[in-house]
Order: C-alpha cells, then sequence, then structure tokens
C-alpha cells in the first residue's frame, strides 16, 4: 500500500510520517502527465488581469461609476418609479376640507384651496350669472364670489329655493374658500360652514349623473367629493 511505503521512507530517515511524505507526494504529483500539463496551461497572468479588472468594477460600483453602478441606479430609479402607485394604494386618505353649503356637505382637496376667511363685503354685479353672488377683495385681491350650491345643484333650482325662503337679495352669510387658480382669473366660493379637515378616502365608484359634473364622488355620509379640476376649469373662464 502506498501509506505503508511513504511510512517506512520516513522511518528509514529518523523522520515523522509528515516529513517524509512530503517530497515523495510532490514528487507523485510532478510525475503525473495530465496534472502537470494542467499546471502548464493555466494563464497566470491573465487571471491575474481578470482579478484586477474585477476589484477595479467593484470600486467603481461603490463609488458609483462603471456599468455595475449604472444597472444598480437604474432598478433603483424603477423601484423609486413604482413608490407613488403602492402610496395610492396603501394611502391613509386625501387631505381634504370638509365644508356645508345651504343644502349640501362637500369635500374640497386642500391643495387647491388658498385663504378662508369670514364671508367680507360683497358688491353685487348687475347681470352676472346666477351662481356669481358678487365681488370680494381677500388680502387686496379683487375676485368674484361663487355659491357652491348654486354651481353644483343648479342655478334654477338654488335661485327659485332663494326666492321661496324670501332671502334671494340679502347679503349671504358664511365663509369665503379662496381657490388656487394659478394664472387665471381669481375666484372664491361661499360656504354657510367650515367643518374640519380630514383625510378622506373617495368611493371608488363614481357619482350618479344626477350629481352634477361637478361632483367626483358621493361619499357614505353623503358628503359630495368635488372633481377639483372641473370646478376649477369653470370658475377661471
Amino acid at each position: 500500500m502506498m501509506d505503508d511505503t511513504l511510512a517506512g521512507a520516513g522511518a528509514a530517515n529518523g523522520m515523522g510520517v509528515g516529513a517524509g511524505a512530503a517530497p515523495l507526494i510532490a514528487a507523485l504529483e510532478s510525475a503525473s502527465p495530465e496534472r502537470a500539463a494542467a499546471r502548464a496551461a493555466i494563464d497566470w497572468d491573465d487571471v491575474h488581469r481578470k482579478l484586477a479588472r474585477r476589484n477595479a468594477d467593484l470600486e467603481a460600483t461603490f463609488a458609483g461609476r462603471g456599468p455595475w453602478a449604472d444597472a444598480v441606479l437604474a432598478r433603483r430609479a424603477e423601484d423609486l418609479a413604482e413608490i407613488p402607485q403602492i402610496h395610492e394604494e396603501e394611502s391613509a386618505g386625501i387631505p381634504m376640507l370638509v365644508a356645508r353649503g345651504d343644502e349640501t356637505l362637500y369635500g374640497l382637496e386642500l391643495r387647491h384651496l388658498g385663504h378662508i376667511v369670514p364671508m367680507p363685503r360683497l358688491a353685487r354685479v348687475p347681470g352676472a350669472p346666477p351662481a356669481v353672488l358678487g365681488v370680494i377683495a381677500v388680502a387686496g385681491r379683487v375676485m368674484r364670489l361663487f355659491d357652491l350650491d348654486r354651481l353644483c345643484n343648479g342655478p334654477l333650482a338654488s335661485v327659485s329655493a332663494a326666492l321661496a325662503r324670501g332671502d334671494a337679495g340679502a347679503d349671504p352669510s358664511g365663509y369665503a374658500i379662496v381657490l388656487r387658480t394659478g394664472a387665471g382669473r381669481p375666484a372664491a366660493l361661499r360656504v354657510r360652514e367650515v367643518e374640519r379637515v380630514a383625510d378622506i378616502v373617495p368611493p371608488r365608484g363614481s357619482a350618479p349623473a344626477e350629481a352634477g359634473p361637478l361632483v367626483r364622488a358621493i361619499a357614505a355620509d353623503r358628503m359630495a367629493i368635488l372633481d377639483m379640476a372641473a370646478l376649477l376649469d369653470l370658475v377661471k373662464t
């Protein structure tokens, strides 16, 4: 057996098995033609170059450079692009102002609103559309004041209701909500009460057609959630 040969050679030289075996094992390995050919076939310079390139790529990646880093950044951009959709699905709601008109409870997205002030002095405008109560001045800006009930419920029905109450000519009370109209004509909405600010999740279903074009959805508490884009387009013209 090979183990006995290695042990005998070690004992004859007065050495331990390990020390005597090492030269013989090395000689046996070098005597194998397959092993020698494999050893000769390795291009160590090429191995070192590949390792050097890989190390350089890793350093570039950690420094934010190179193709690996570009791939990482591209994947990160994709992940960030998906966040708004996830956020919308898991959102606790949209910040809204809950306000009450003479006839309806409304939800208005807070980001489209500016000042909220007690009803300022109103100047009537002869010949104005029924939804326009007149003009007011808020923070030095003169703007038209729209009655929110009349905008949403239709001018004829609201005017008829006002005439029936005998208050069509009286100055309205309540609050004026100044809208963020950007470069459009400044405008404000009249409401009777401002109740609260809350995060509201709009119902998935759309409002029935009879609710009118400015109502986006009807909440469980019969609150009319307004389509602010449509409302702003209407009052800015």
